[in-house]
């Protein structure tokens, strides 16, 4: 959807109106005959119920669209706008092409990452501040590390347990060698390896 009109100081041009939310064209594209321009999500929309031109109703897909010419993004990126946090104090009038840039460092956006400075630390949206408990997150983090390390424990645990049924198995193995090596000459140096290869683990 495009920006509305009434944020842009001054007047701006028809060209650069959306023909279908009547708004500043946003990531505008173009179809390639006709050479109308739309905001890309509203196109997009469009061709999801019919696949023509919303102006003049010639054949248009989304393969078809191209980027503006350059002159138009030009004269987008030259119209100044209000900024979107206007209705909660801020009275900054910026070029189009720098909304994103002021958006992220402006004081008044509610969702501009502050730090908590009453003693946690945490960073969170400026509008969740008013209501955050820094005990309450402190005692979550206490129980995602007790959680974690309980984790751990028990994965500890397993890998001991698997630890001493090796040893068991290689124990069987040794008195089962014991009582076959004497059937088997062959076998007469196998409980040496197996040793040999115990001490090397």
């Amino acid at each position: 959807m495009g920006y509305d009109v009434a944020r842009f100081q001054g007047d701006v041009d028809e060209d650069l109106i959306c023909p279908i939310c009547s708004g500043v064209l946003e990531e505008p594209v173009q179809a390639p005959h006709c050479e109308h321009a739309f905001c890309n999500a509203c196109i997009t929309q469009w061709f999801s119920q019919q696949q023509t031109c919303p102006v003049d109703r010639s054949v248009v897909t989304v393969a078809h669209l191209r980027p503006v010419p350059r002159i138009m993004r030009n004269m987008l990126s030259k119209l100044q706008i209000t900024c979107d946090n206007a209705v909660f104090g801020c009275t900054a009038v910026v070029r189009l092409d720098n909304l994103m840039a002021h958006l992220n460092d402006c004081e008044h956006n509610p969702k501009r990452p502050v730090t908590c400075e009453q003693g946690c630390g945490l960073e969170m949206p400026k509008d969740e501040l008013p209501a955050h408990n820094c005990v309450k997150h402190l005692r979550s983090v206490v129980q995602q590390q007790q959680s974690r390390i309980a984790e751990l424990e028990k994965t500890s645990a397993e890998h001991k347990h698997q630890l001493a049924e090796q040893k068991r198995d290689i124990q069987l193995l040794k008195a089962y060698m014991r009582a076959i090596r004497s059937v088997n000459p062959n076998l007469q140096n196998l409980e040496e390896t197996i040793e040999y290869n115990e001490i090397l683990e």
